[in-house]
């Protein structure tokens, strides 16, 4: 293999010295070849060295360099479509306004380059250097900037991803671009089209992405923590496995998103669109999902362990199976809702909206469902130990072989329930209306039906 880098003082007497002392006329083909190639000038020797060389020796390289025509075309006119500028060495180009489309820029150092407004669109842009670029409303549809393989010796070789890192891309356009592993944290994407991007594992931490347009996008494993999505568009995107730790995602539409698995705790996503996503397995601890809408959204599954849900919309929704320990779903709205085997143990359900929801089997004692509208809800095989039921609606409720014991249904309206075989000892039925309620086969040892309204009620031993 040629060196790449050698002493100035050799060049010359390779260049003096090992050529034949004749006229250029007189020498061999292969001489006037490395002579035509080769500049005069000892300093200019390393613009032509690897070919001069390689022909003297009889070798032949691999590697390529950026054209030296399309370097200087490119800063003279900043117009360069299709150029060959294969590891260019750019950092700090003025280039606002360039035509780079589909322009080879594969390994190019563009560091803080200014590319405002620029046309990359179809460019080559694999394992390129945009670190604190400026790359203000340009264009980069379909620009291909994911990471290359180079290989460091003849074993192995490294992964090199395109650096974007704390890149100003405000306004950019990124539609179909290929980011995947690209390194964008800190960047300015704000306002950024970024539809059917490919940004799979992609750092984007604290990436700045306020009302860009991210939706299709796929970003499979990516790292979004700590970043900026308010008002993003992420409808239809590929989130899953994604980091999203502490992400702000306030006002985000995210219908039909696939986060299965990703990981959105203490994330901010109040008052977002999640209308039939799939957060399968997500994990979604101390996240604050405050009126957001949840509706026929799949989070079977999911960890929502101390989150806060607030006036949010679950109707239809599939949270079967789902942790909700402690959660706050105050005037959550939960009709129709599928509830079944999930924990919501000291959840607090204060004035929720359970209406015909599905809570078979479900884990919850100690929560907190004053005032709670549960009619037509199904409880069957439900743990309410201890749970607070003062003023809840459950009429039609199902509560058969529910473990009732301790429960507060204090003024709770219980008509037409079904206790059938449910544990009620020790409960506290105090003015509760249980007109026409069935609790055949119910045990109610110690039970408080002091007041309470029991016409028509079945099974109870007067």
């Amino acid at each position: 293999m040629v060196k790449k880098f050698v002493d100035i003082r050799r060049l010359r007497k390779i260049r003096t010295e090992a050529l034949p002392r004749y006229s250029r006329s007189q020498a061999p083909a292969w001489e006037r070849v490395a002579w035509r190639l080769c500049l005069p000038s000892a300093e200019s020797i390393f613009l032509c060295l690897v070919p001069c060389v390689a022909i003297a020796m009889g070798f032949t390289s691999s590697a390529t360099a950026a054209n030296p025509k399309d370097v200087e075309k490119l800063l003279t006119t900043k117009a360069c479509p299709k150029c060959d500028l294969k590891d260019a060495q750019l950092a700090g180009s003025q280039l606002e306004g360039a035509n780079l489309e589909g322009a080879n820029l594969e390994g190019a150092d563009l560091t803080s380059a200014n590319l405002t407004r620029a046309n990359l669109t179809s460019a080559n842009l694999t394992g390129v250097k945009l670190l604190v670029a400026n790359l203000e409303k340009a264009t980069l549809k379909e620009a291909k900037l994911f990471a290359i393989q180079r290989r460091i010796d003849n074993k192995k070789t490294e992964s090199v991803p395109a650096d974007l890192r704390d890149a100003n891309l405000k306004g950019a356009d990124l539609f179909g671009a290929n980011l995947n592993s690209a390194l964008i944290s800190g960047a300015n994407l704000r306002e950024a089209q970024l539809r059917y991007a490919q940004l799979t594992y992609a750092d984007l931490a604290k990436a700045k992405l306020t009302n860009a347009n991210l939706s299709g996008a796929n970003l499979t494993g990516a790292i979004l923590i700590e970043a900026e999505l308010k008002i993003a568009n992420l409808n239809g995107a590929n989130l899953s496995s994604a980091r999203l730790n502490s992400a702000t995602l306030d006002n985000a539409k995210l219908v039909s998103a696939n986060l299965t698995s990703a990981d959105l705790s203490k994330a901010y996503v109040g008052a977002a669109d999640l209308n039939g996503a799939i957060l399968i397995g997500a994990k979604l601890v101390g996240t604050t999902l405050a009126d957001t809408n949840l509706q026929s959204a799949d989070l079977s599954g999911a960890d929502l362990t101390d989150a806060i849900l607030k006036g949010a919309g679950f109707n239809r929704a599939n949270l079967s199976g789902a942790n909700l320990t402690r959660a706050d779903l105050t005037n959550a709205k939960l009709s129709l809702v599928n509830l079944k085997g999930a924990d919501l143990t000291g959840a607090n359900l204060n004035f929720a909206y359970l209406h015909t929801a599905n809570l078979e089997t479900a884990n919850l004692s100690g929560v907190d469902l004053r005032e709670a509208q549960m009619r037509e809800a199904n409880l069957t095989g439900t743990t309410l130990i201890g749970a607070n039921l003062s003023g809840a609606n459950l009429i039609s409720a199902k509560l058969t072989g529910a473990n009732l014991t301790y429960t507060n249904f204090s003024t709770a309206d219980l008509r037409l329930a079904n206790f059938g075989g449910a544990n009620l000892s020790y409960a506290n039925l105090n003015q509760a209306n249980l007109g026409e309620a069935n609790f055949a086969d119910a045990k109610l040892t110690g039970a408080n039906l002091k007041e309470a309204k029991l016409t028509g009620a079945i099974g109870l031993n007067r």
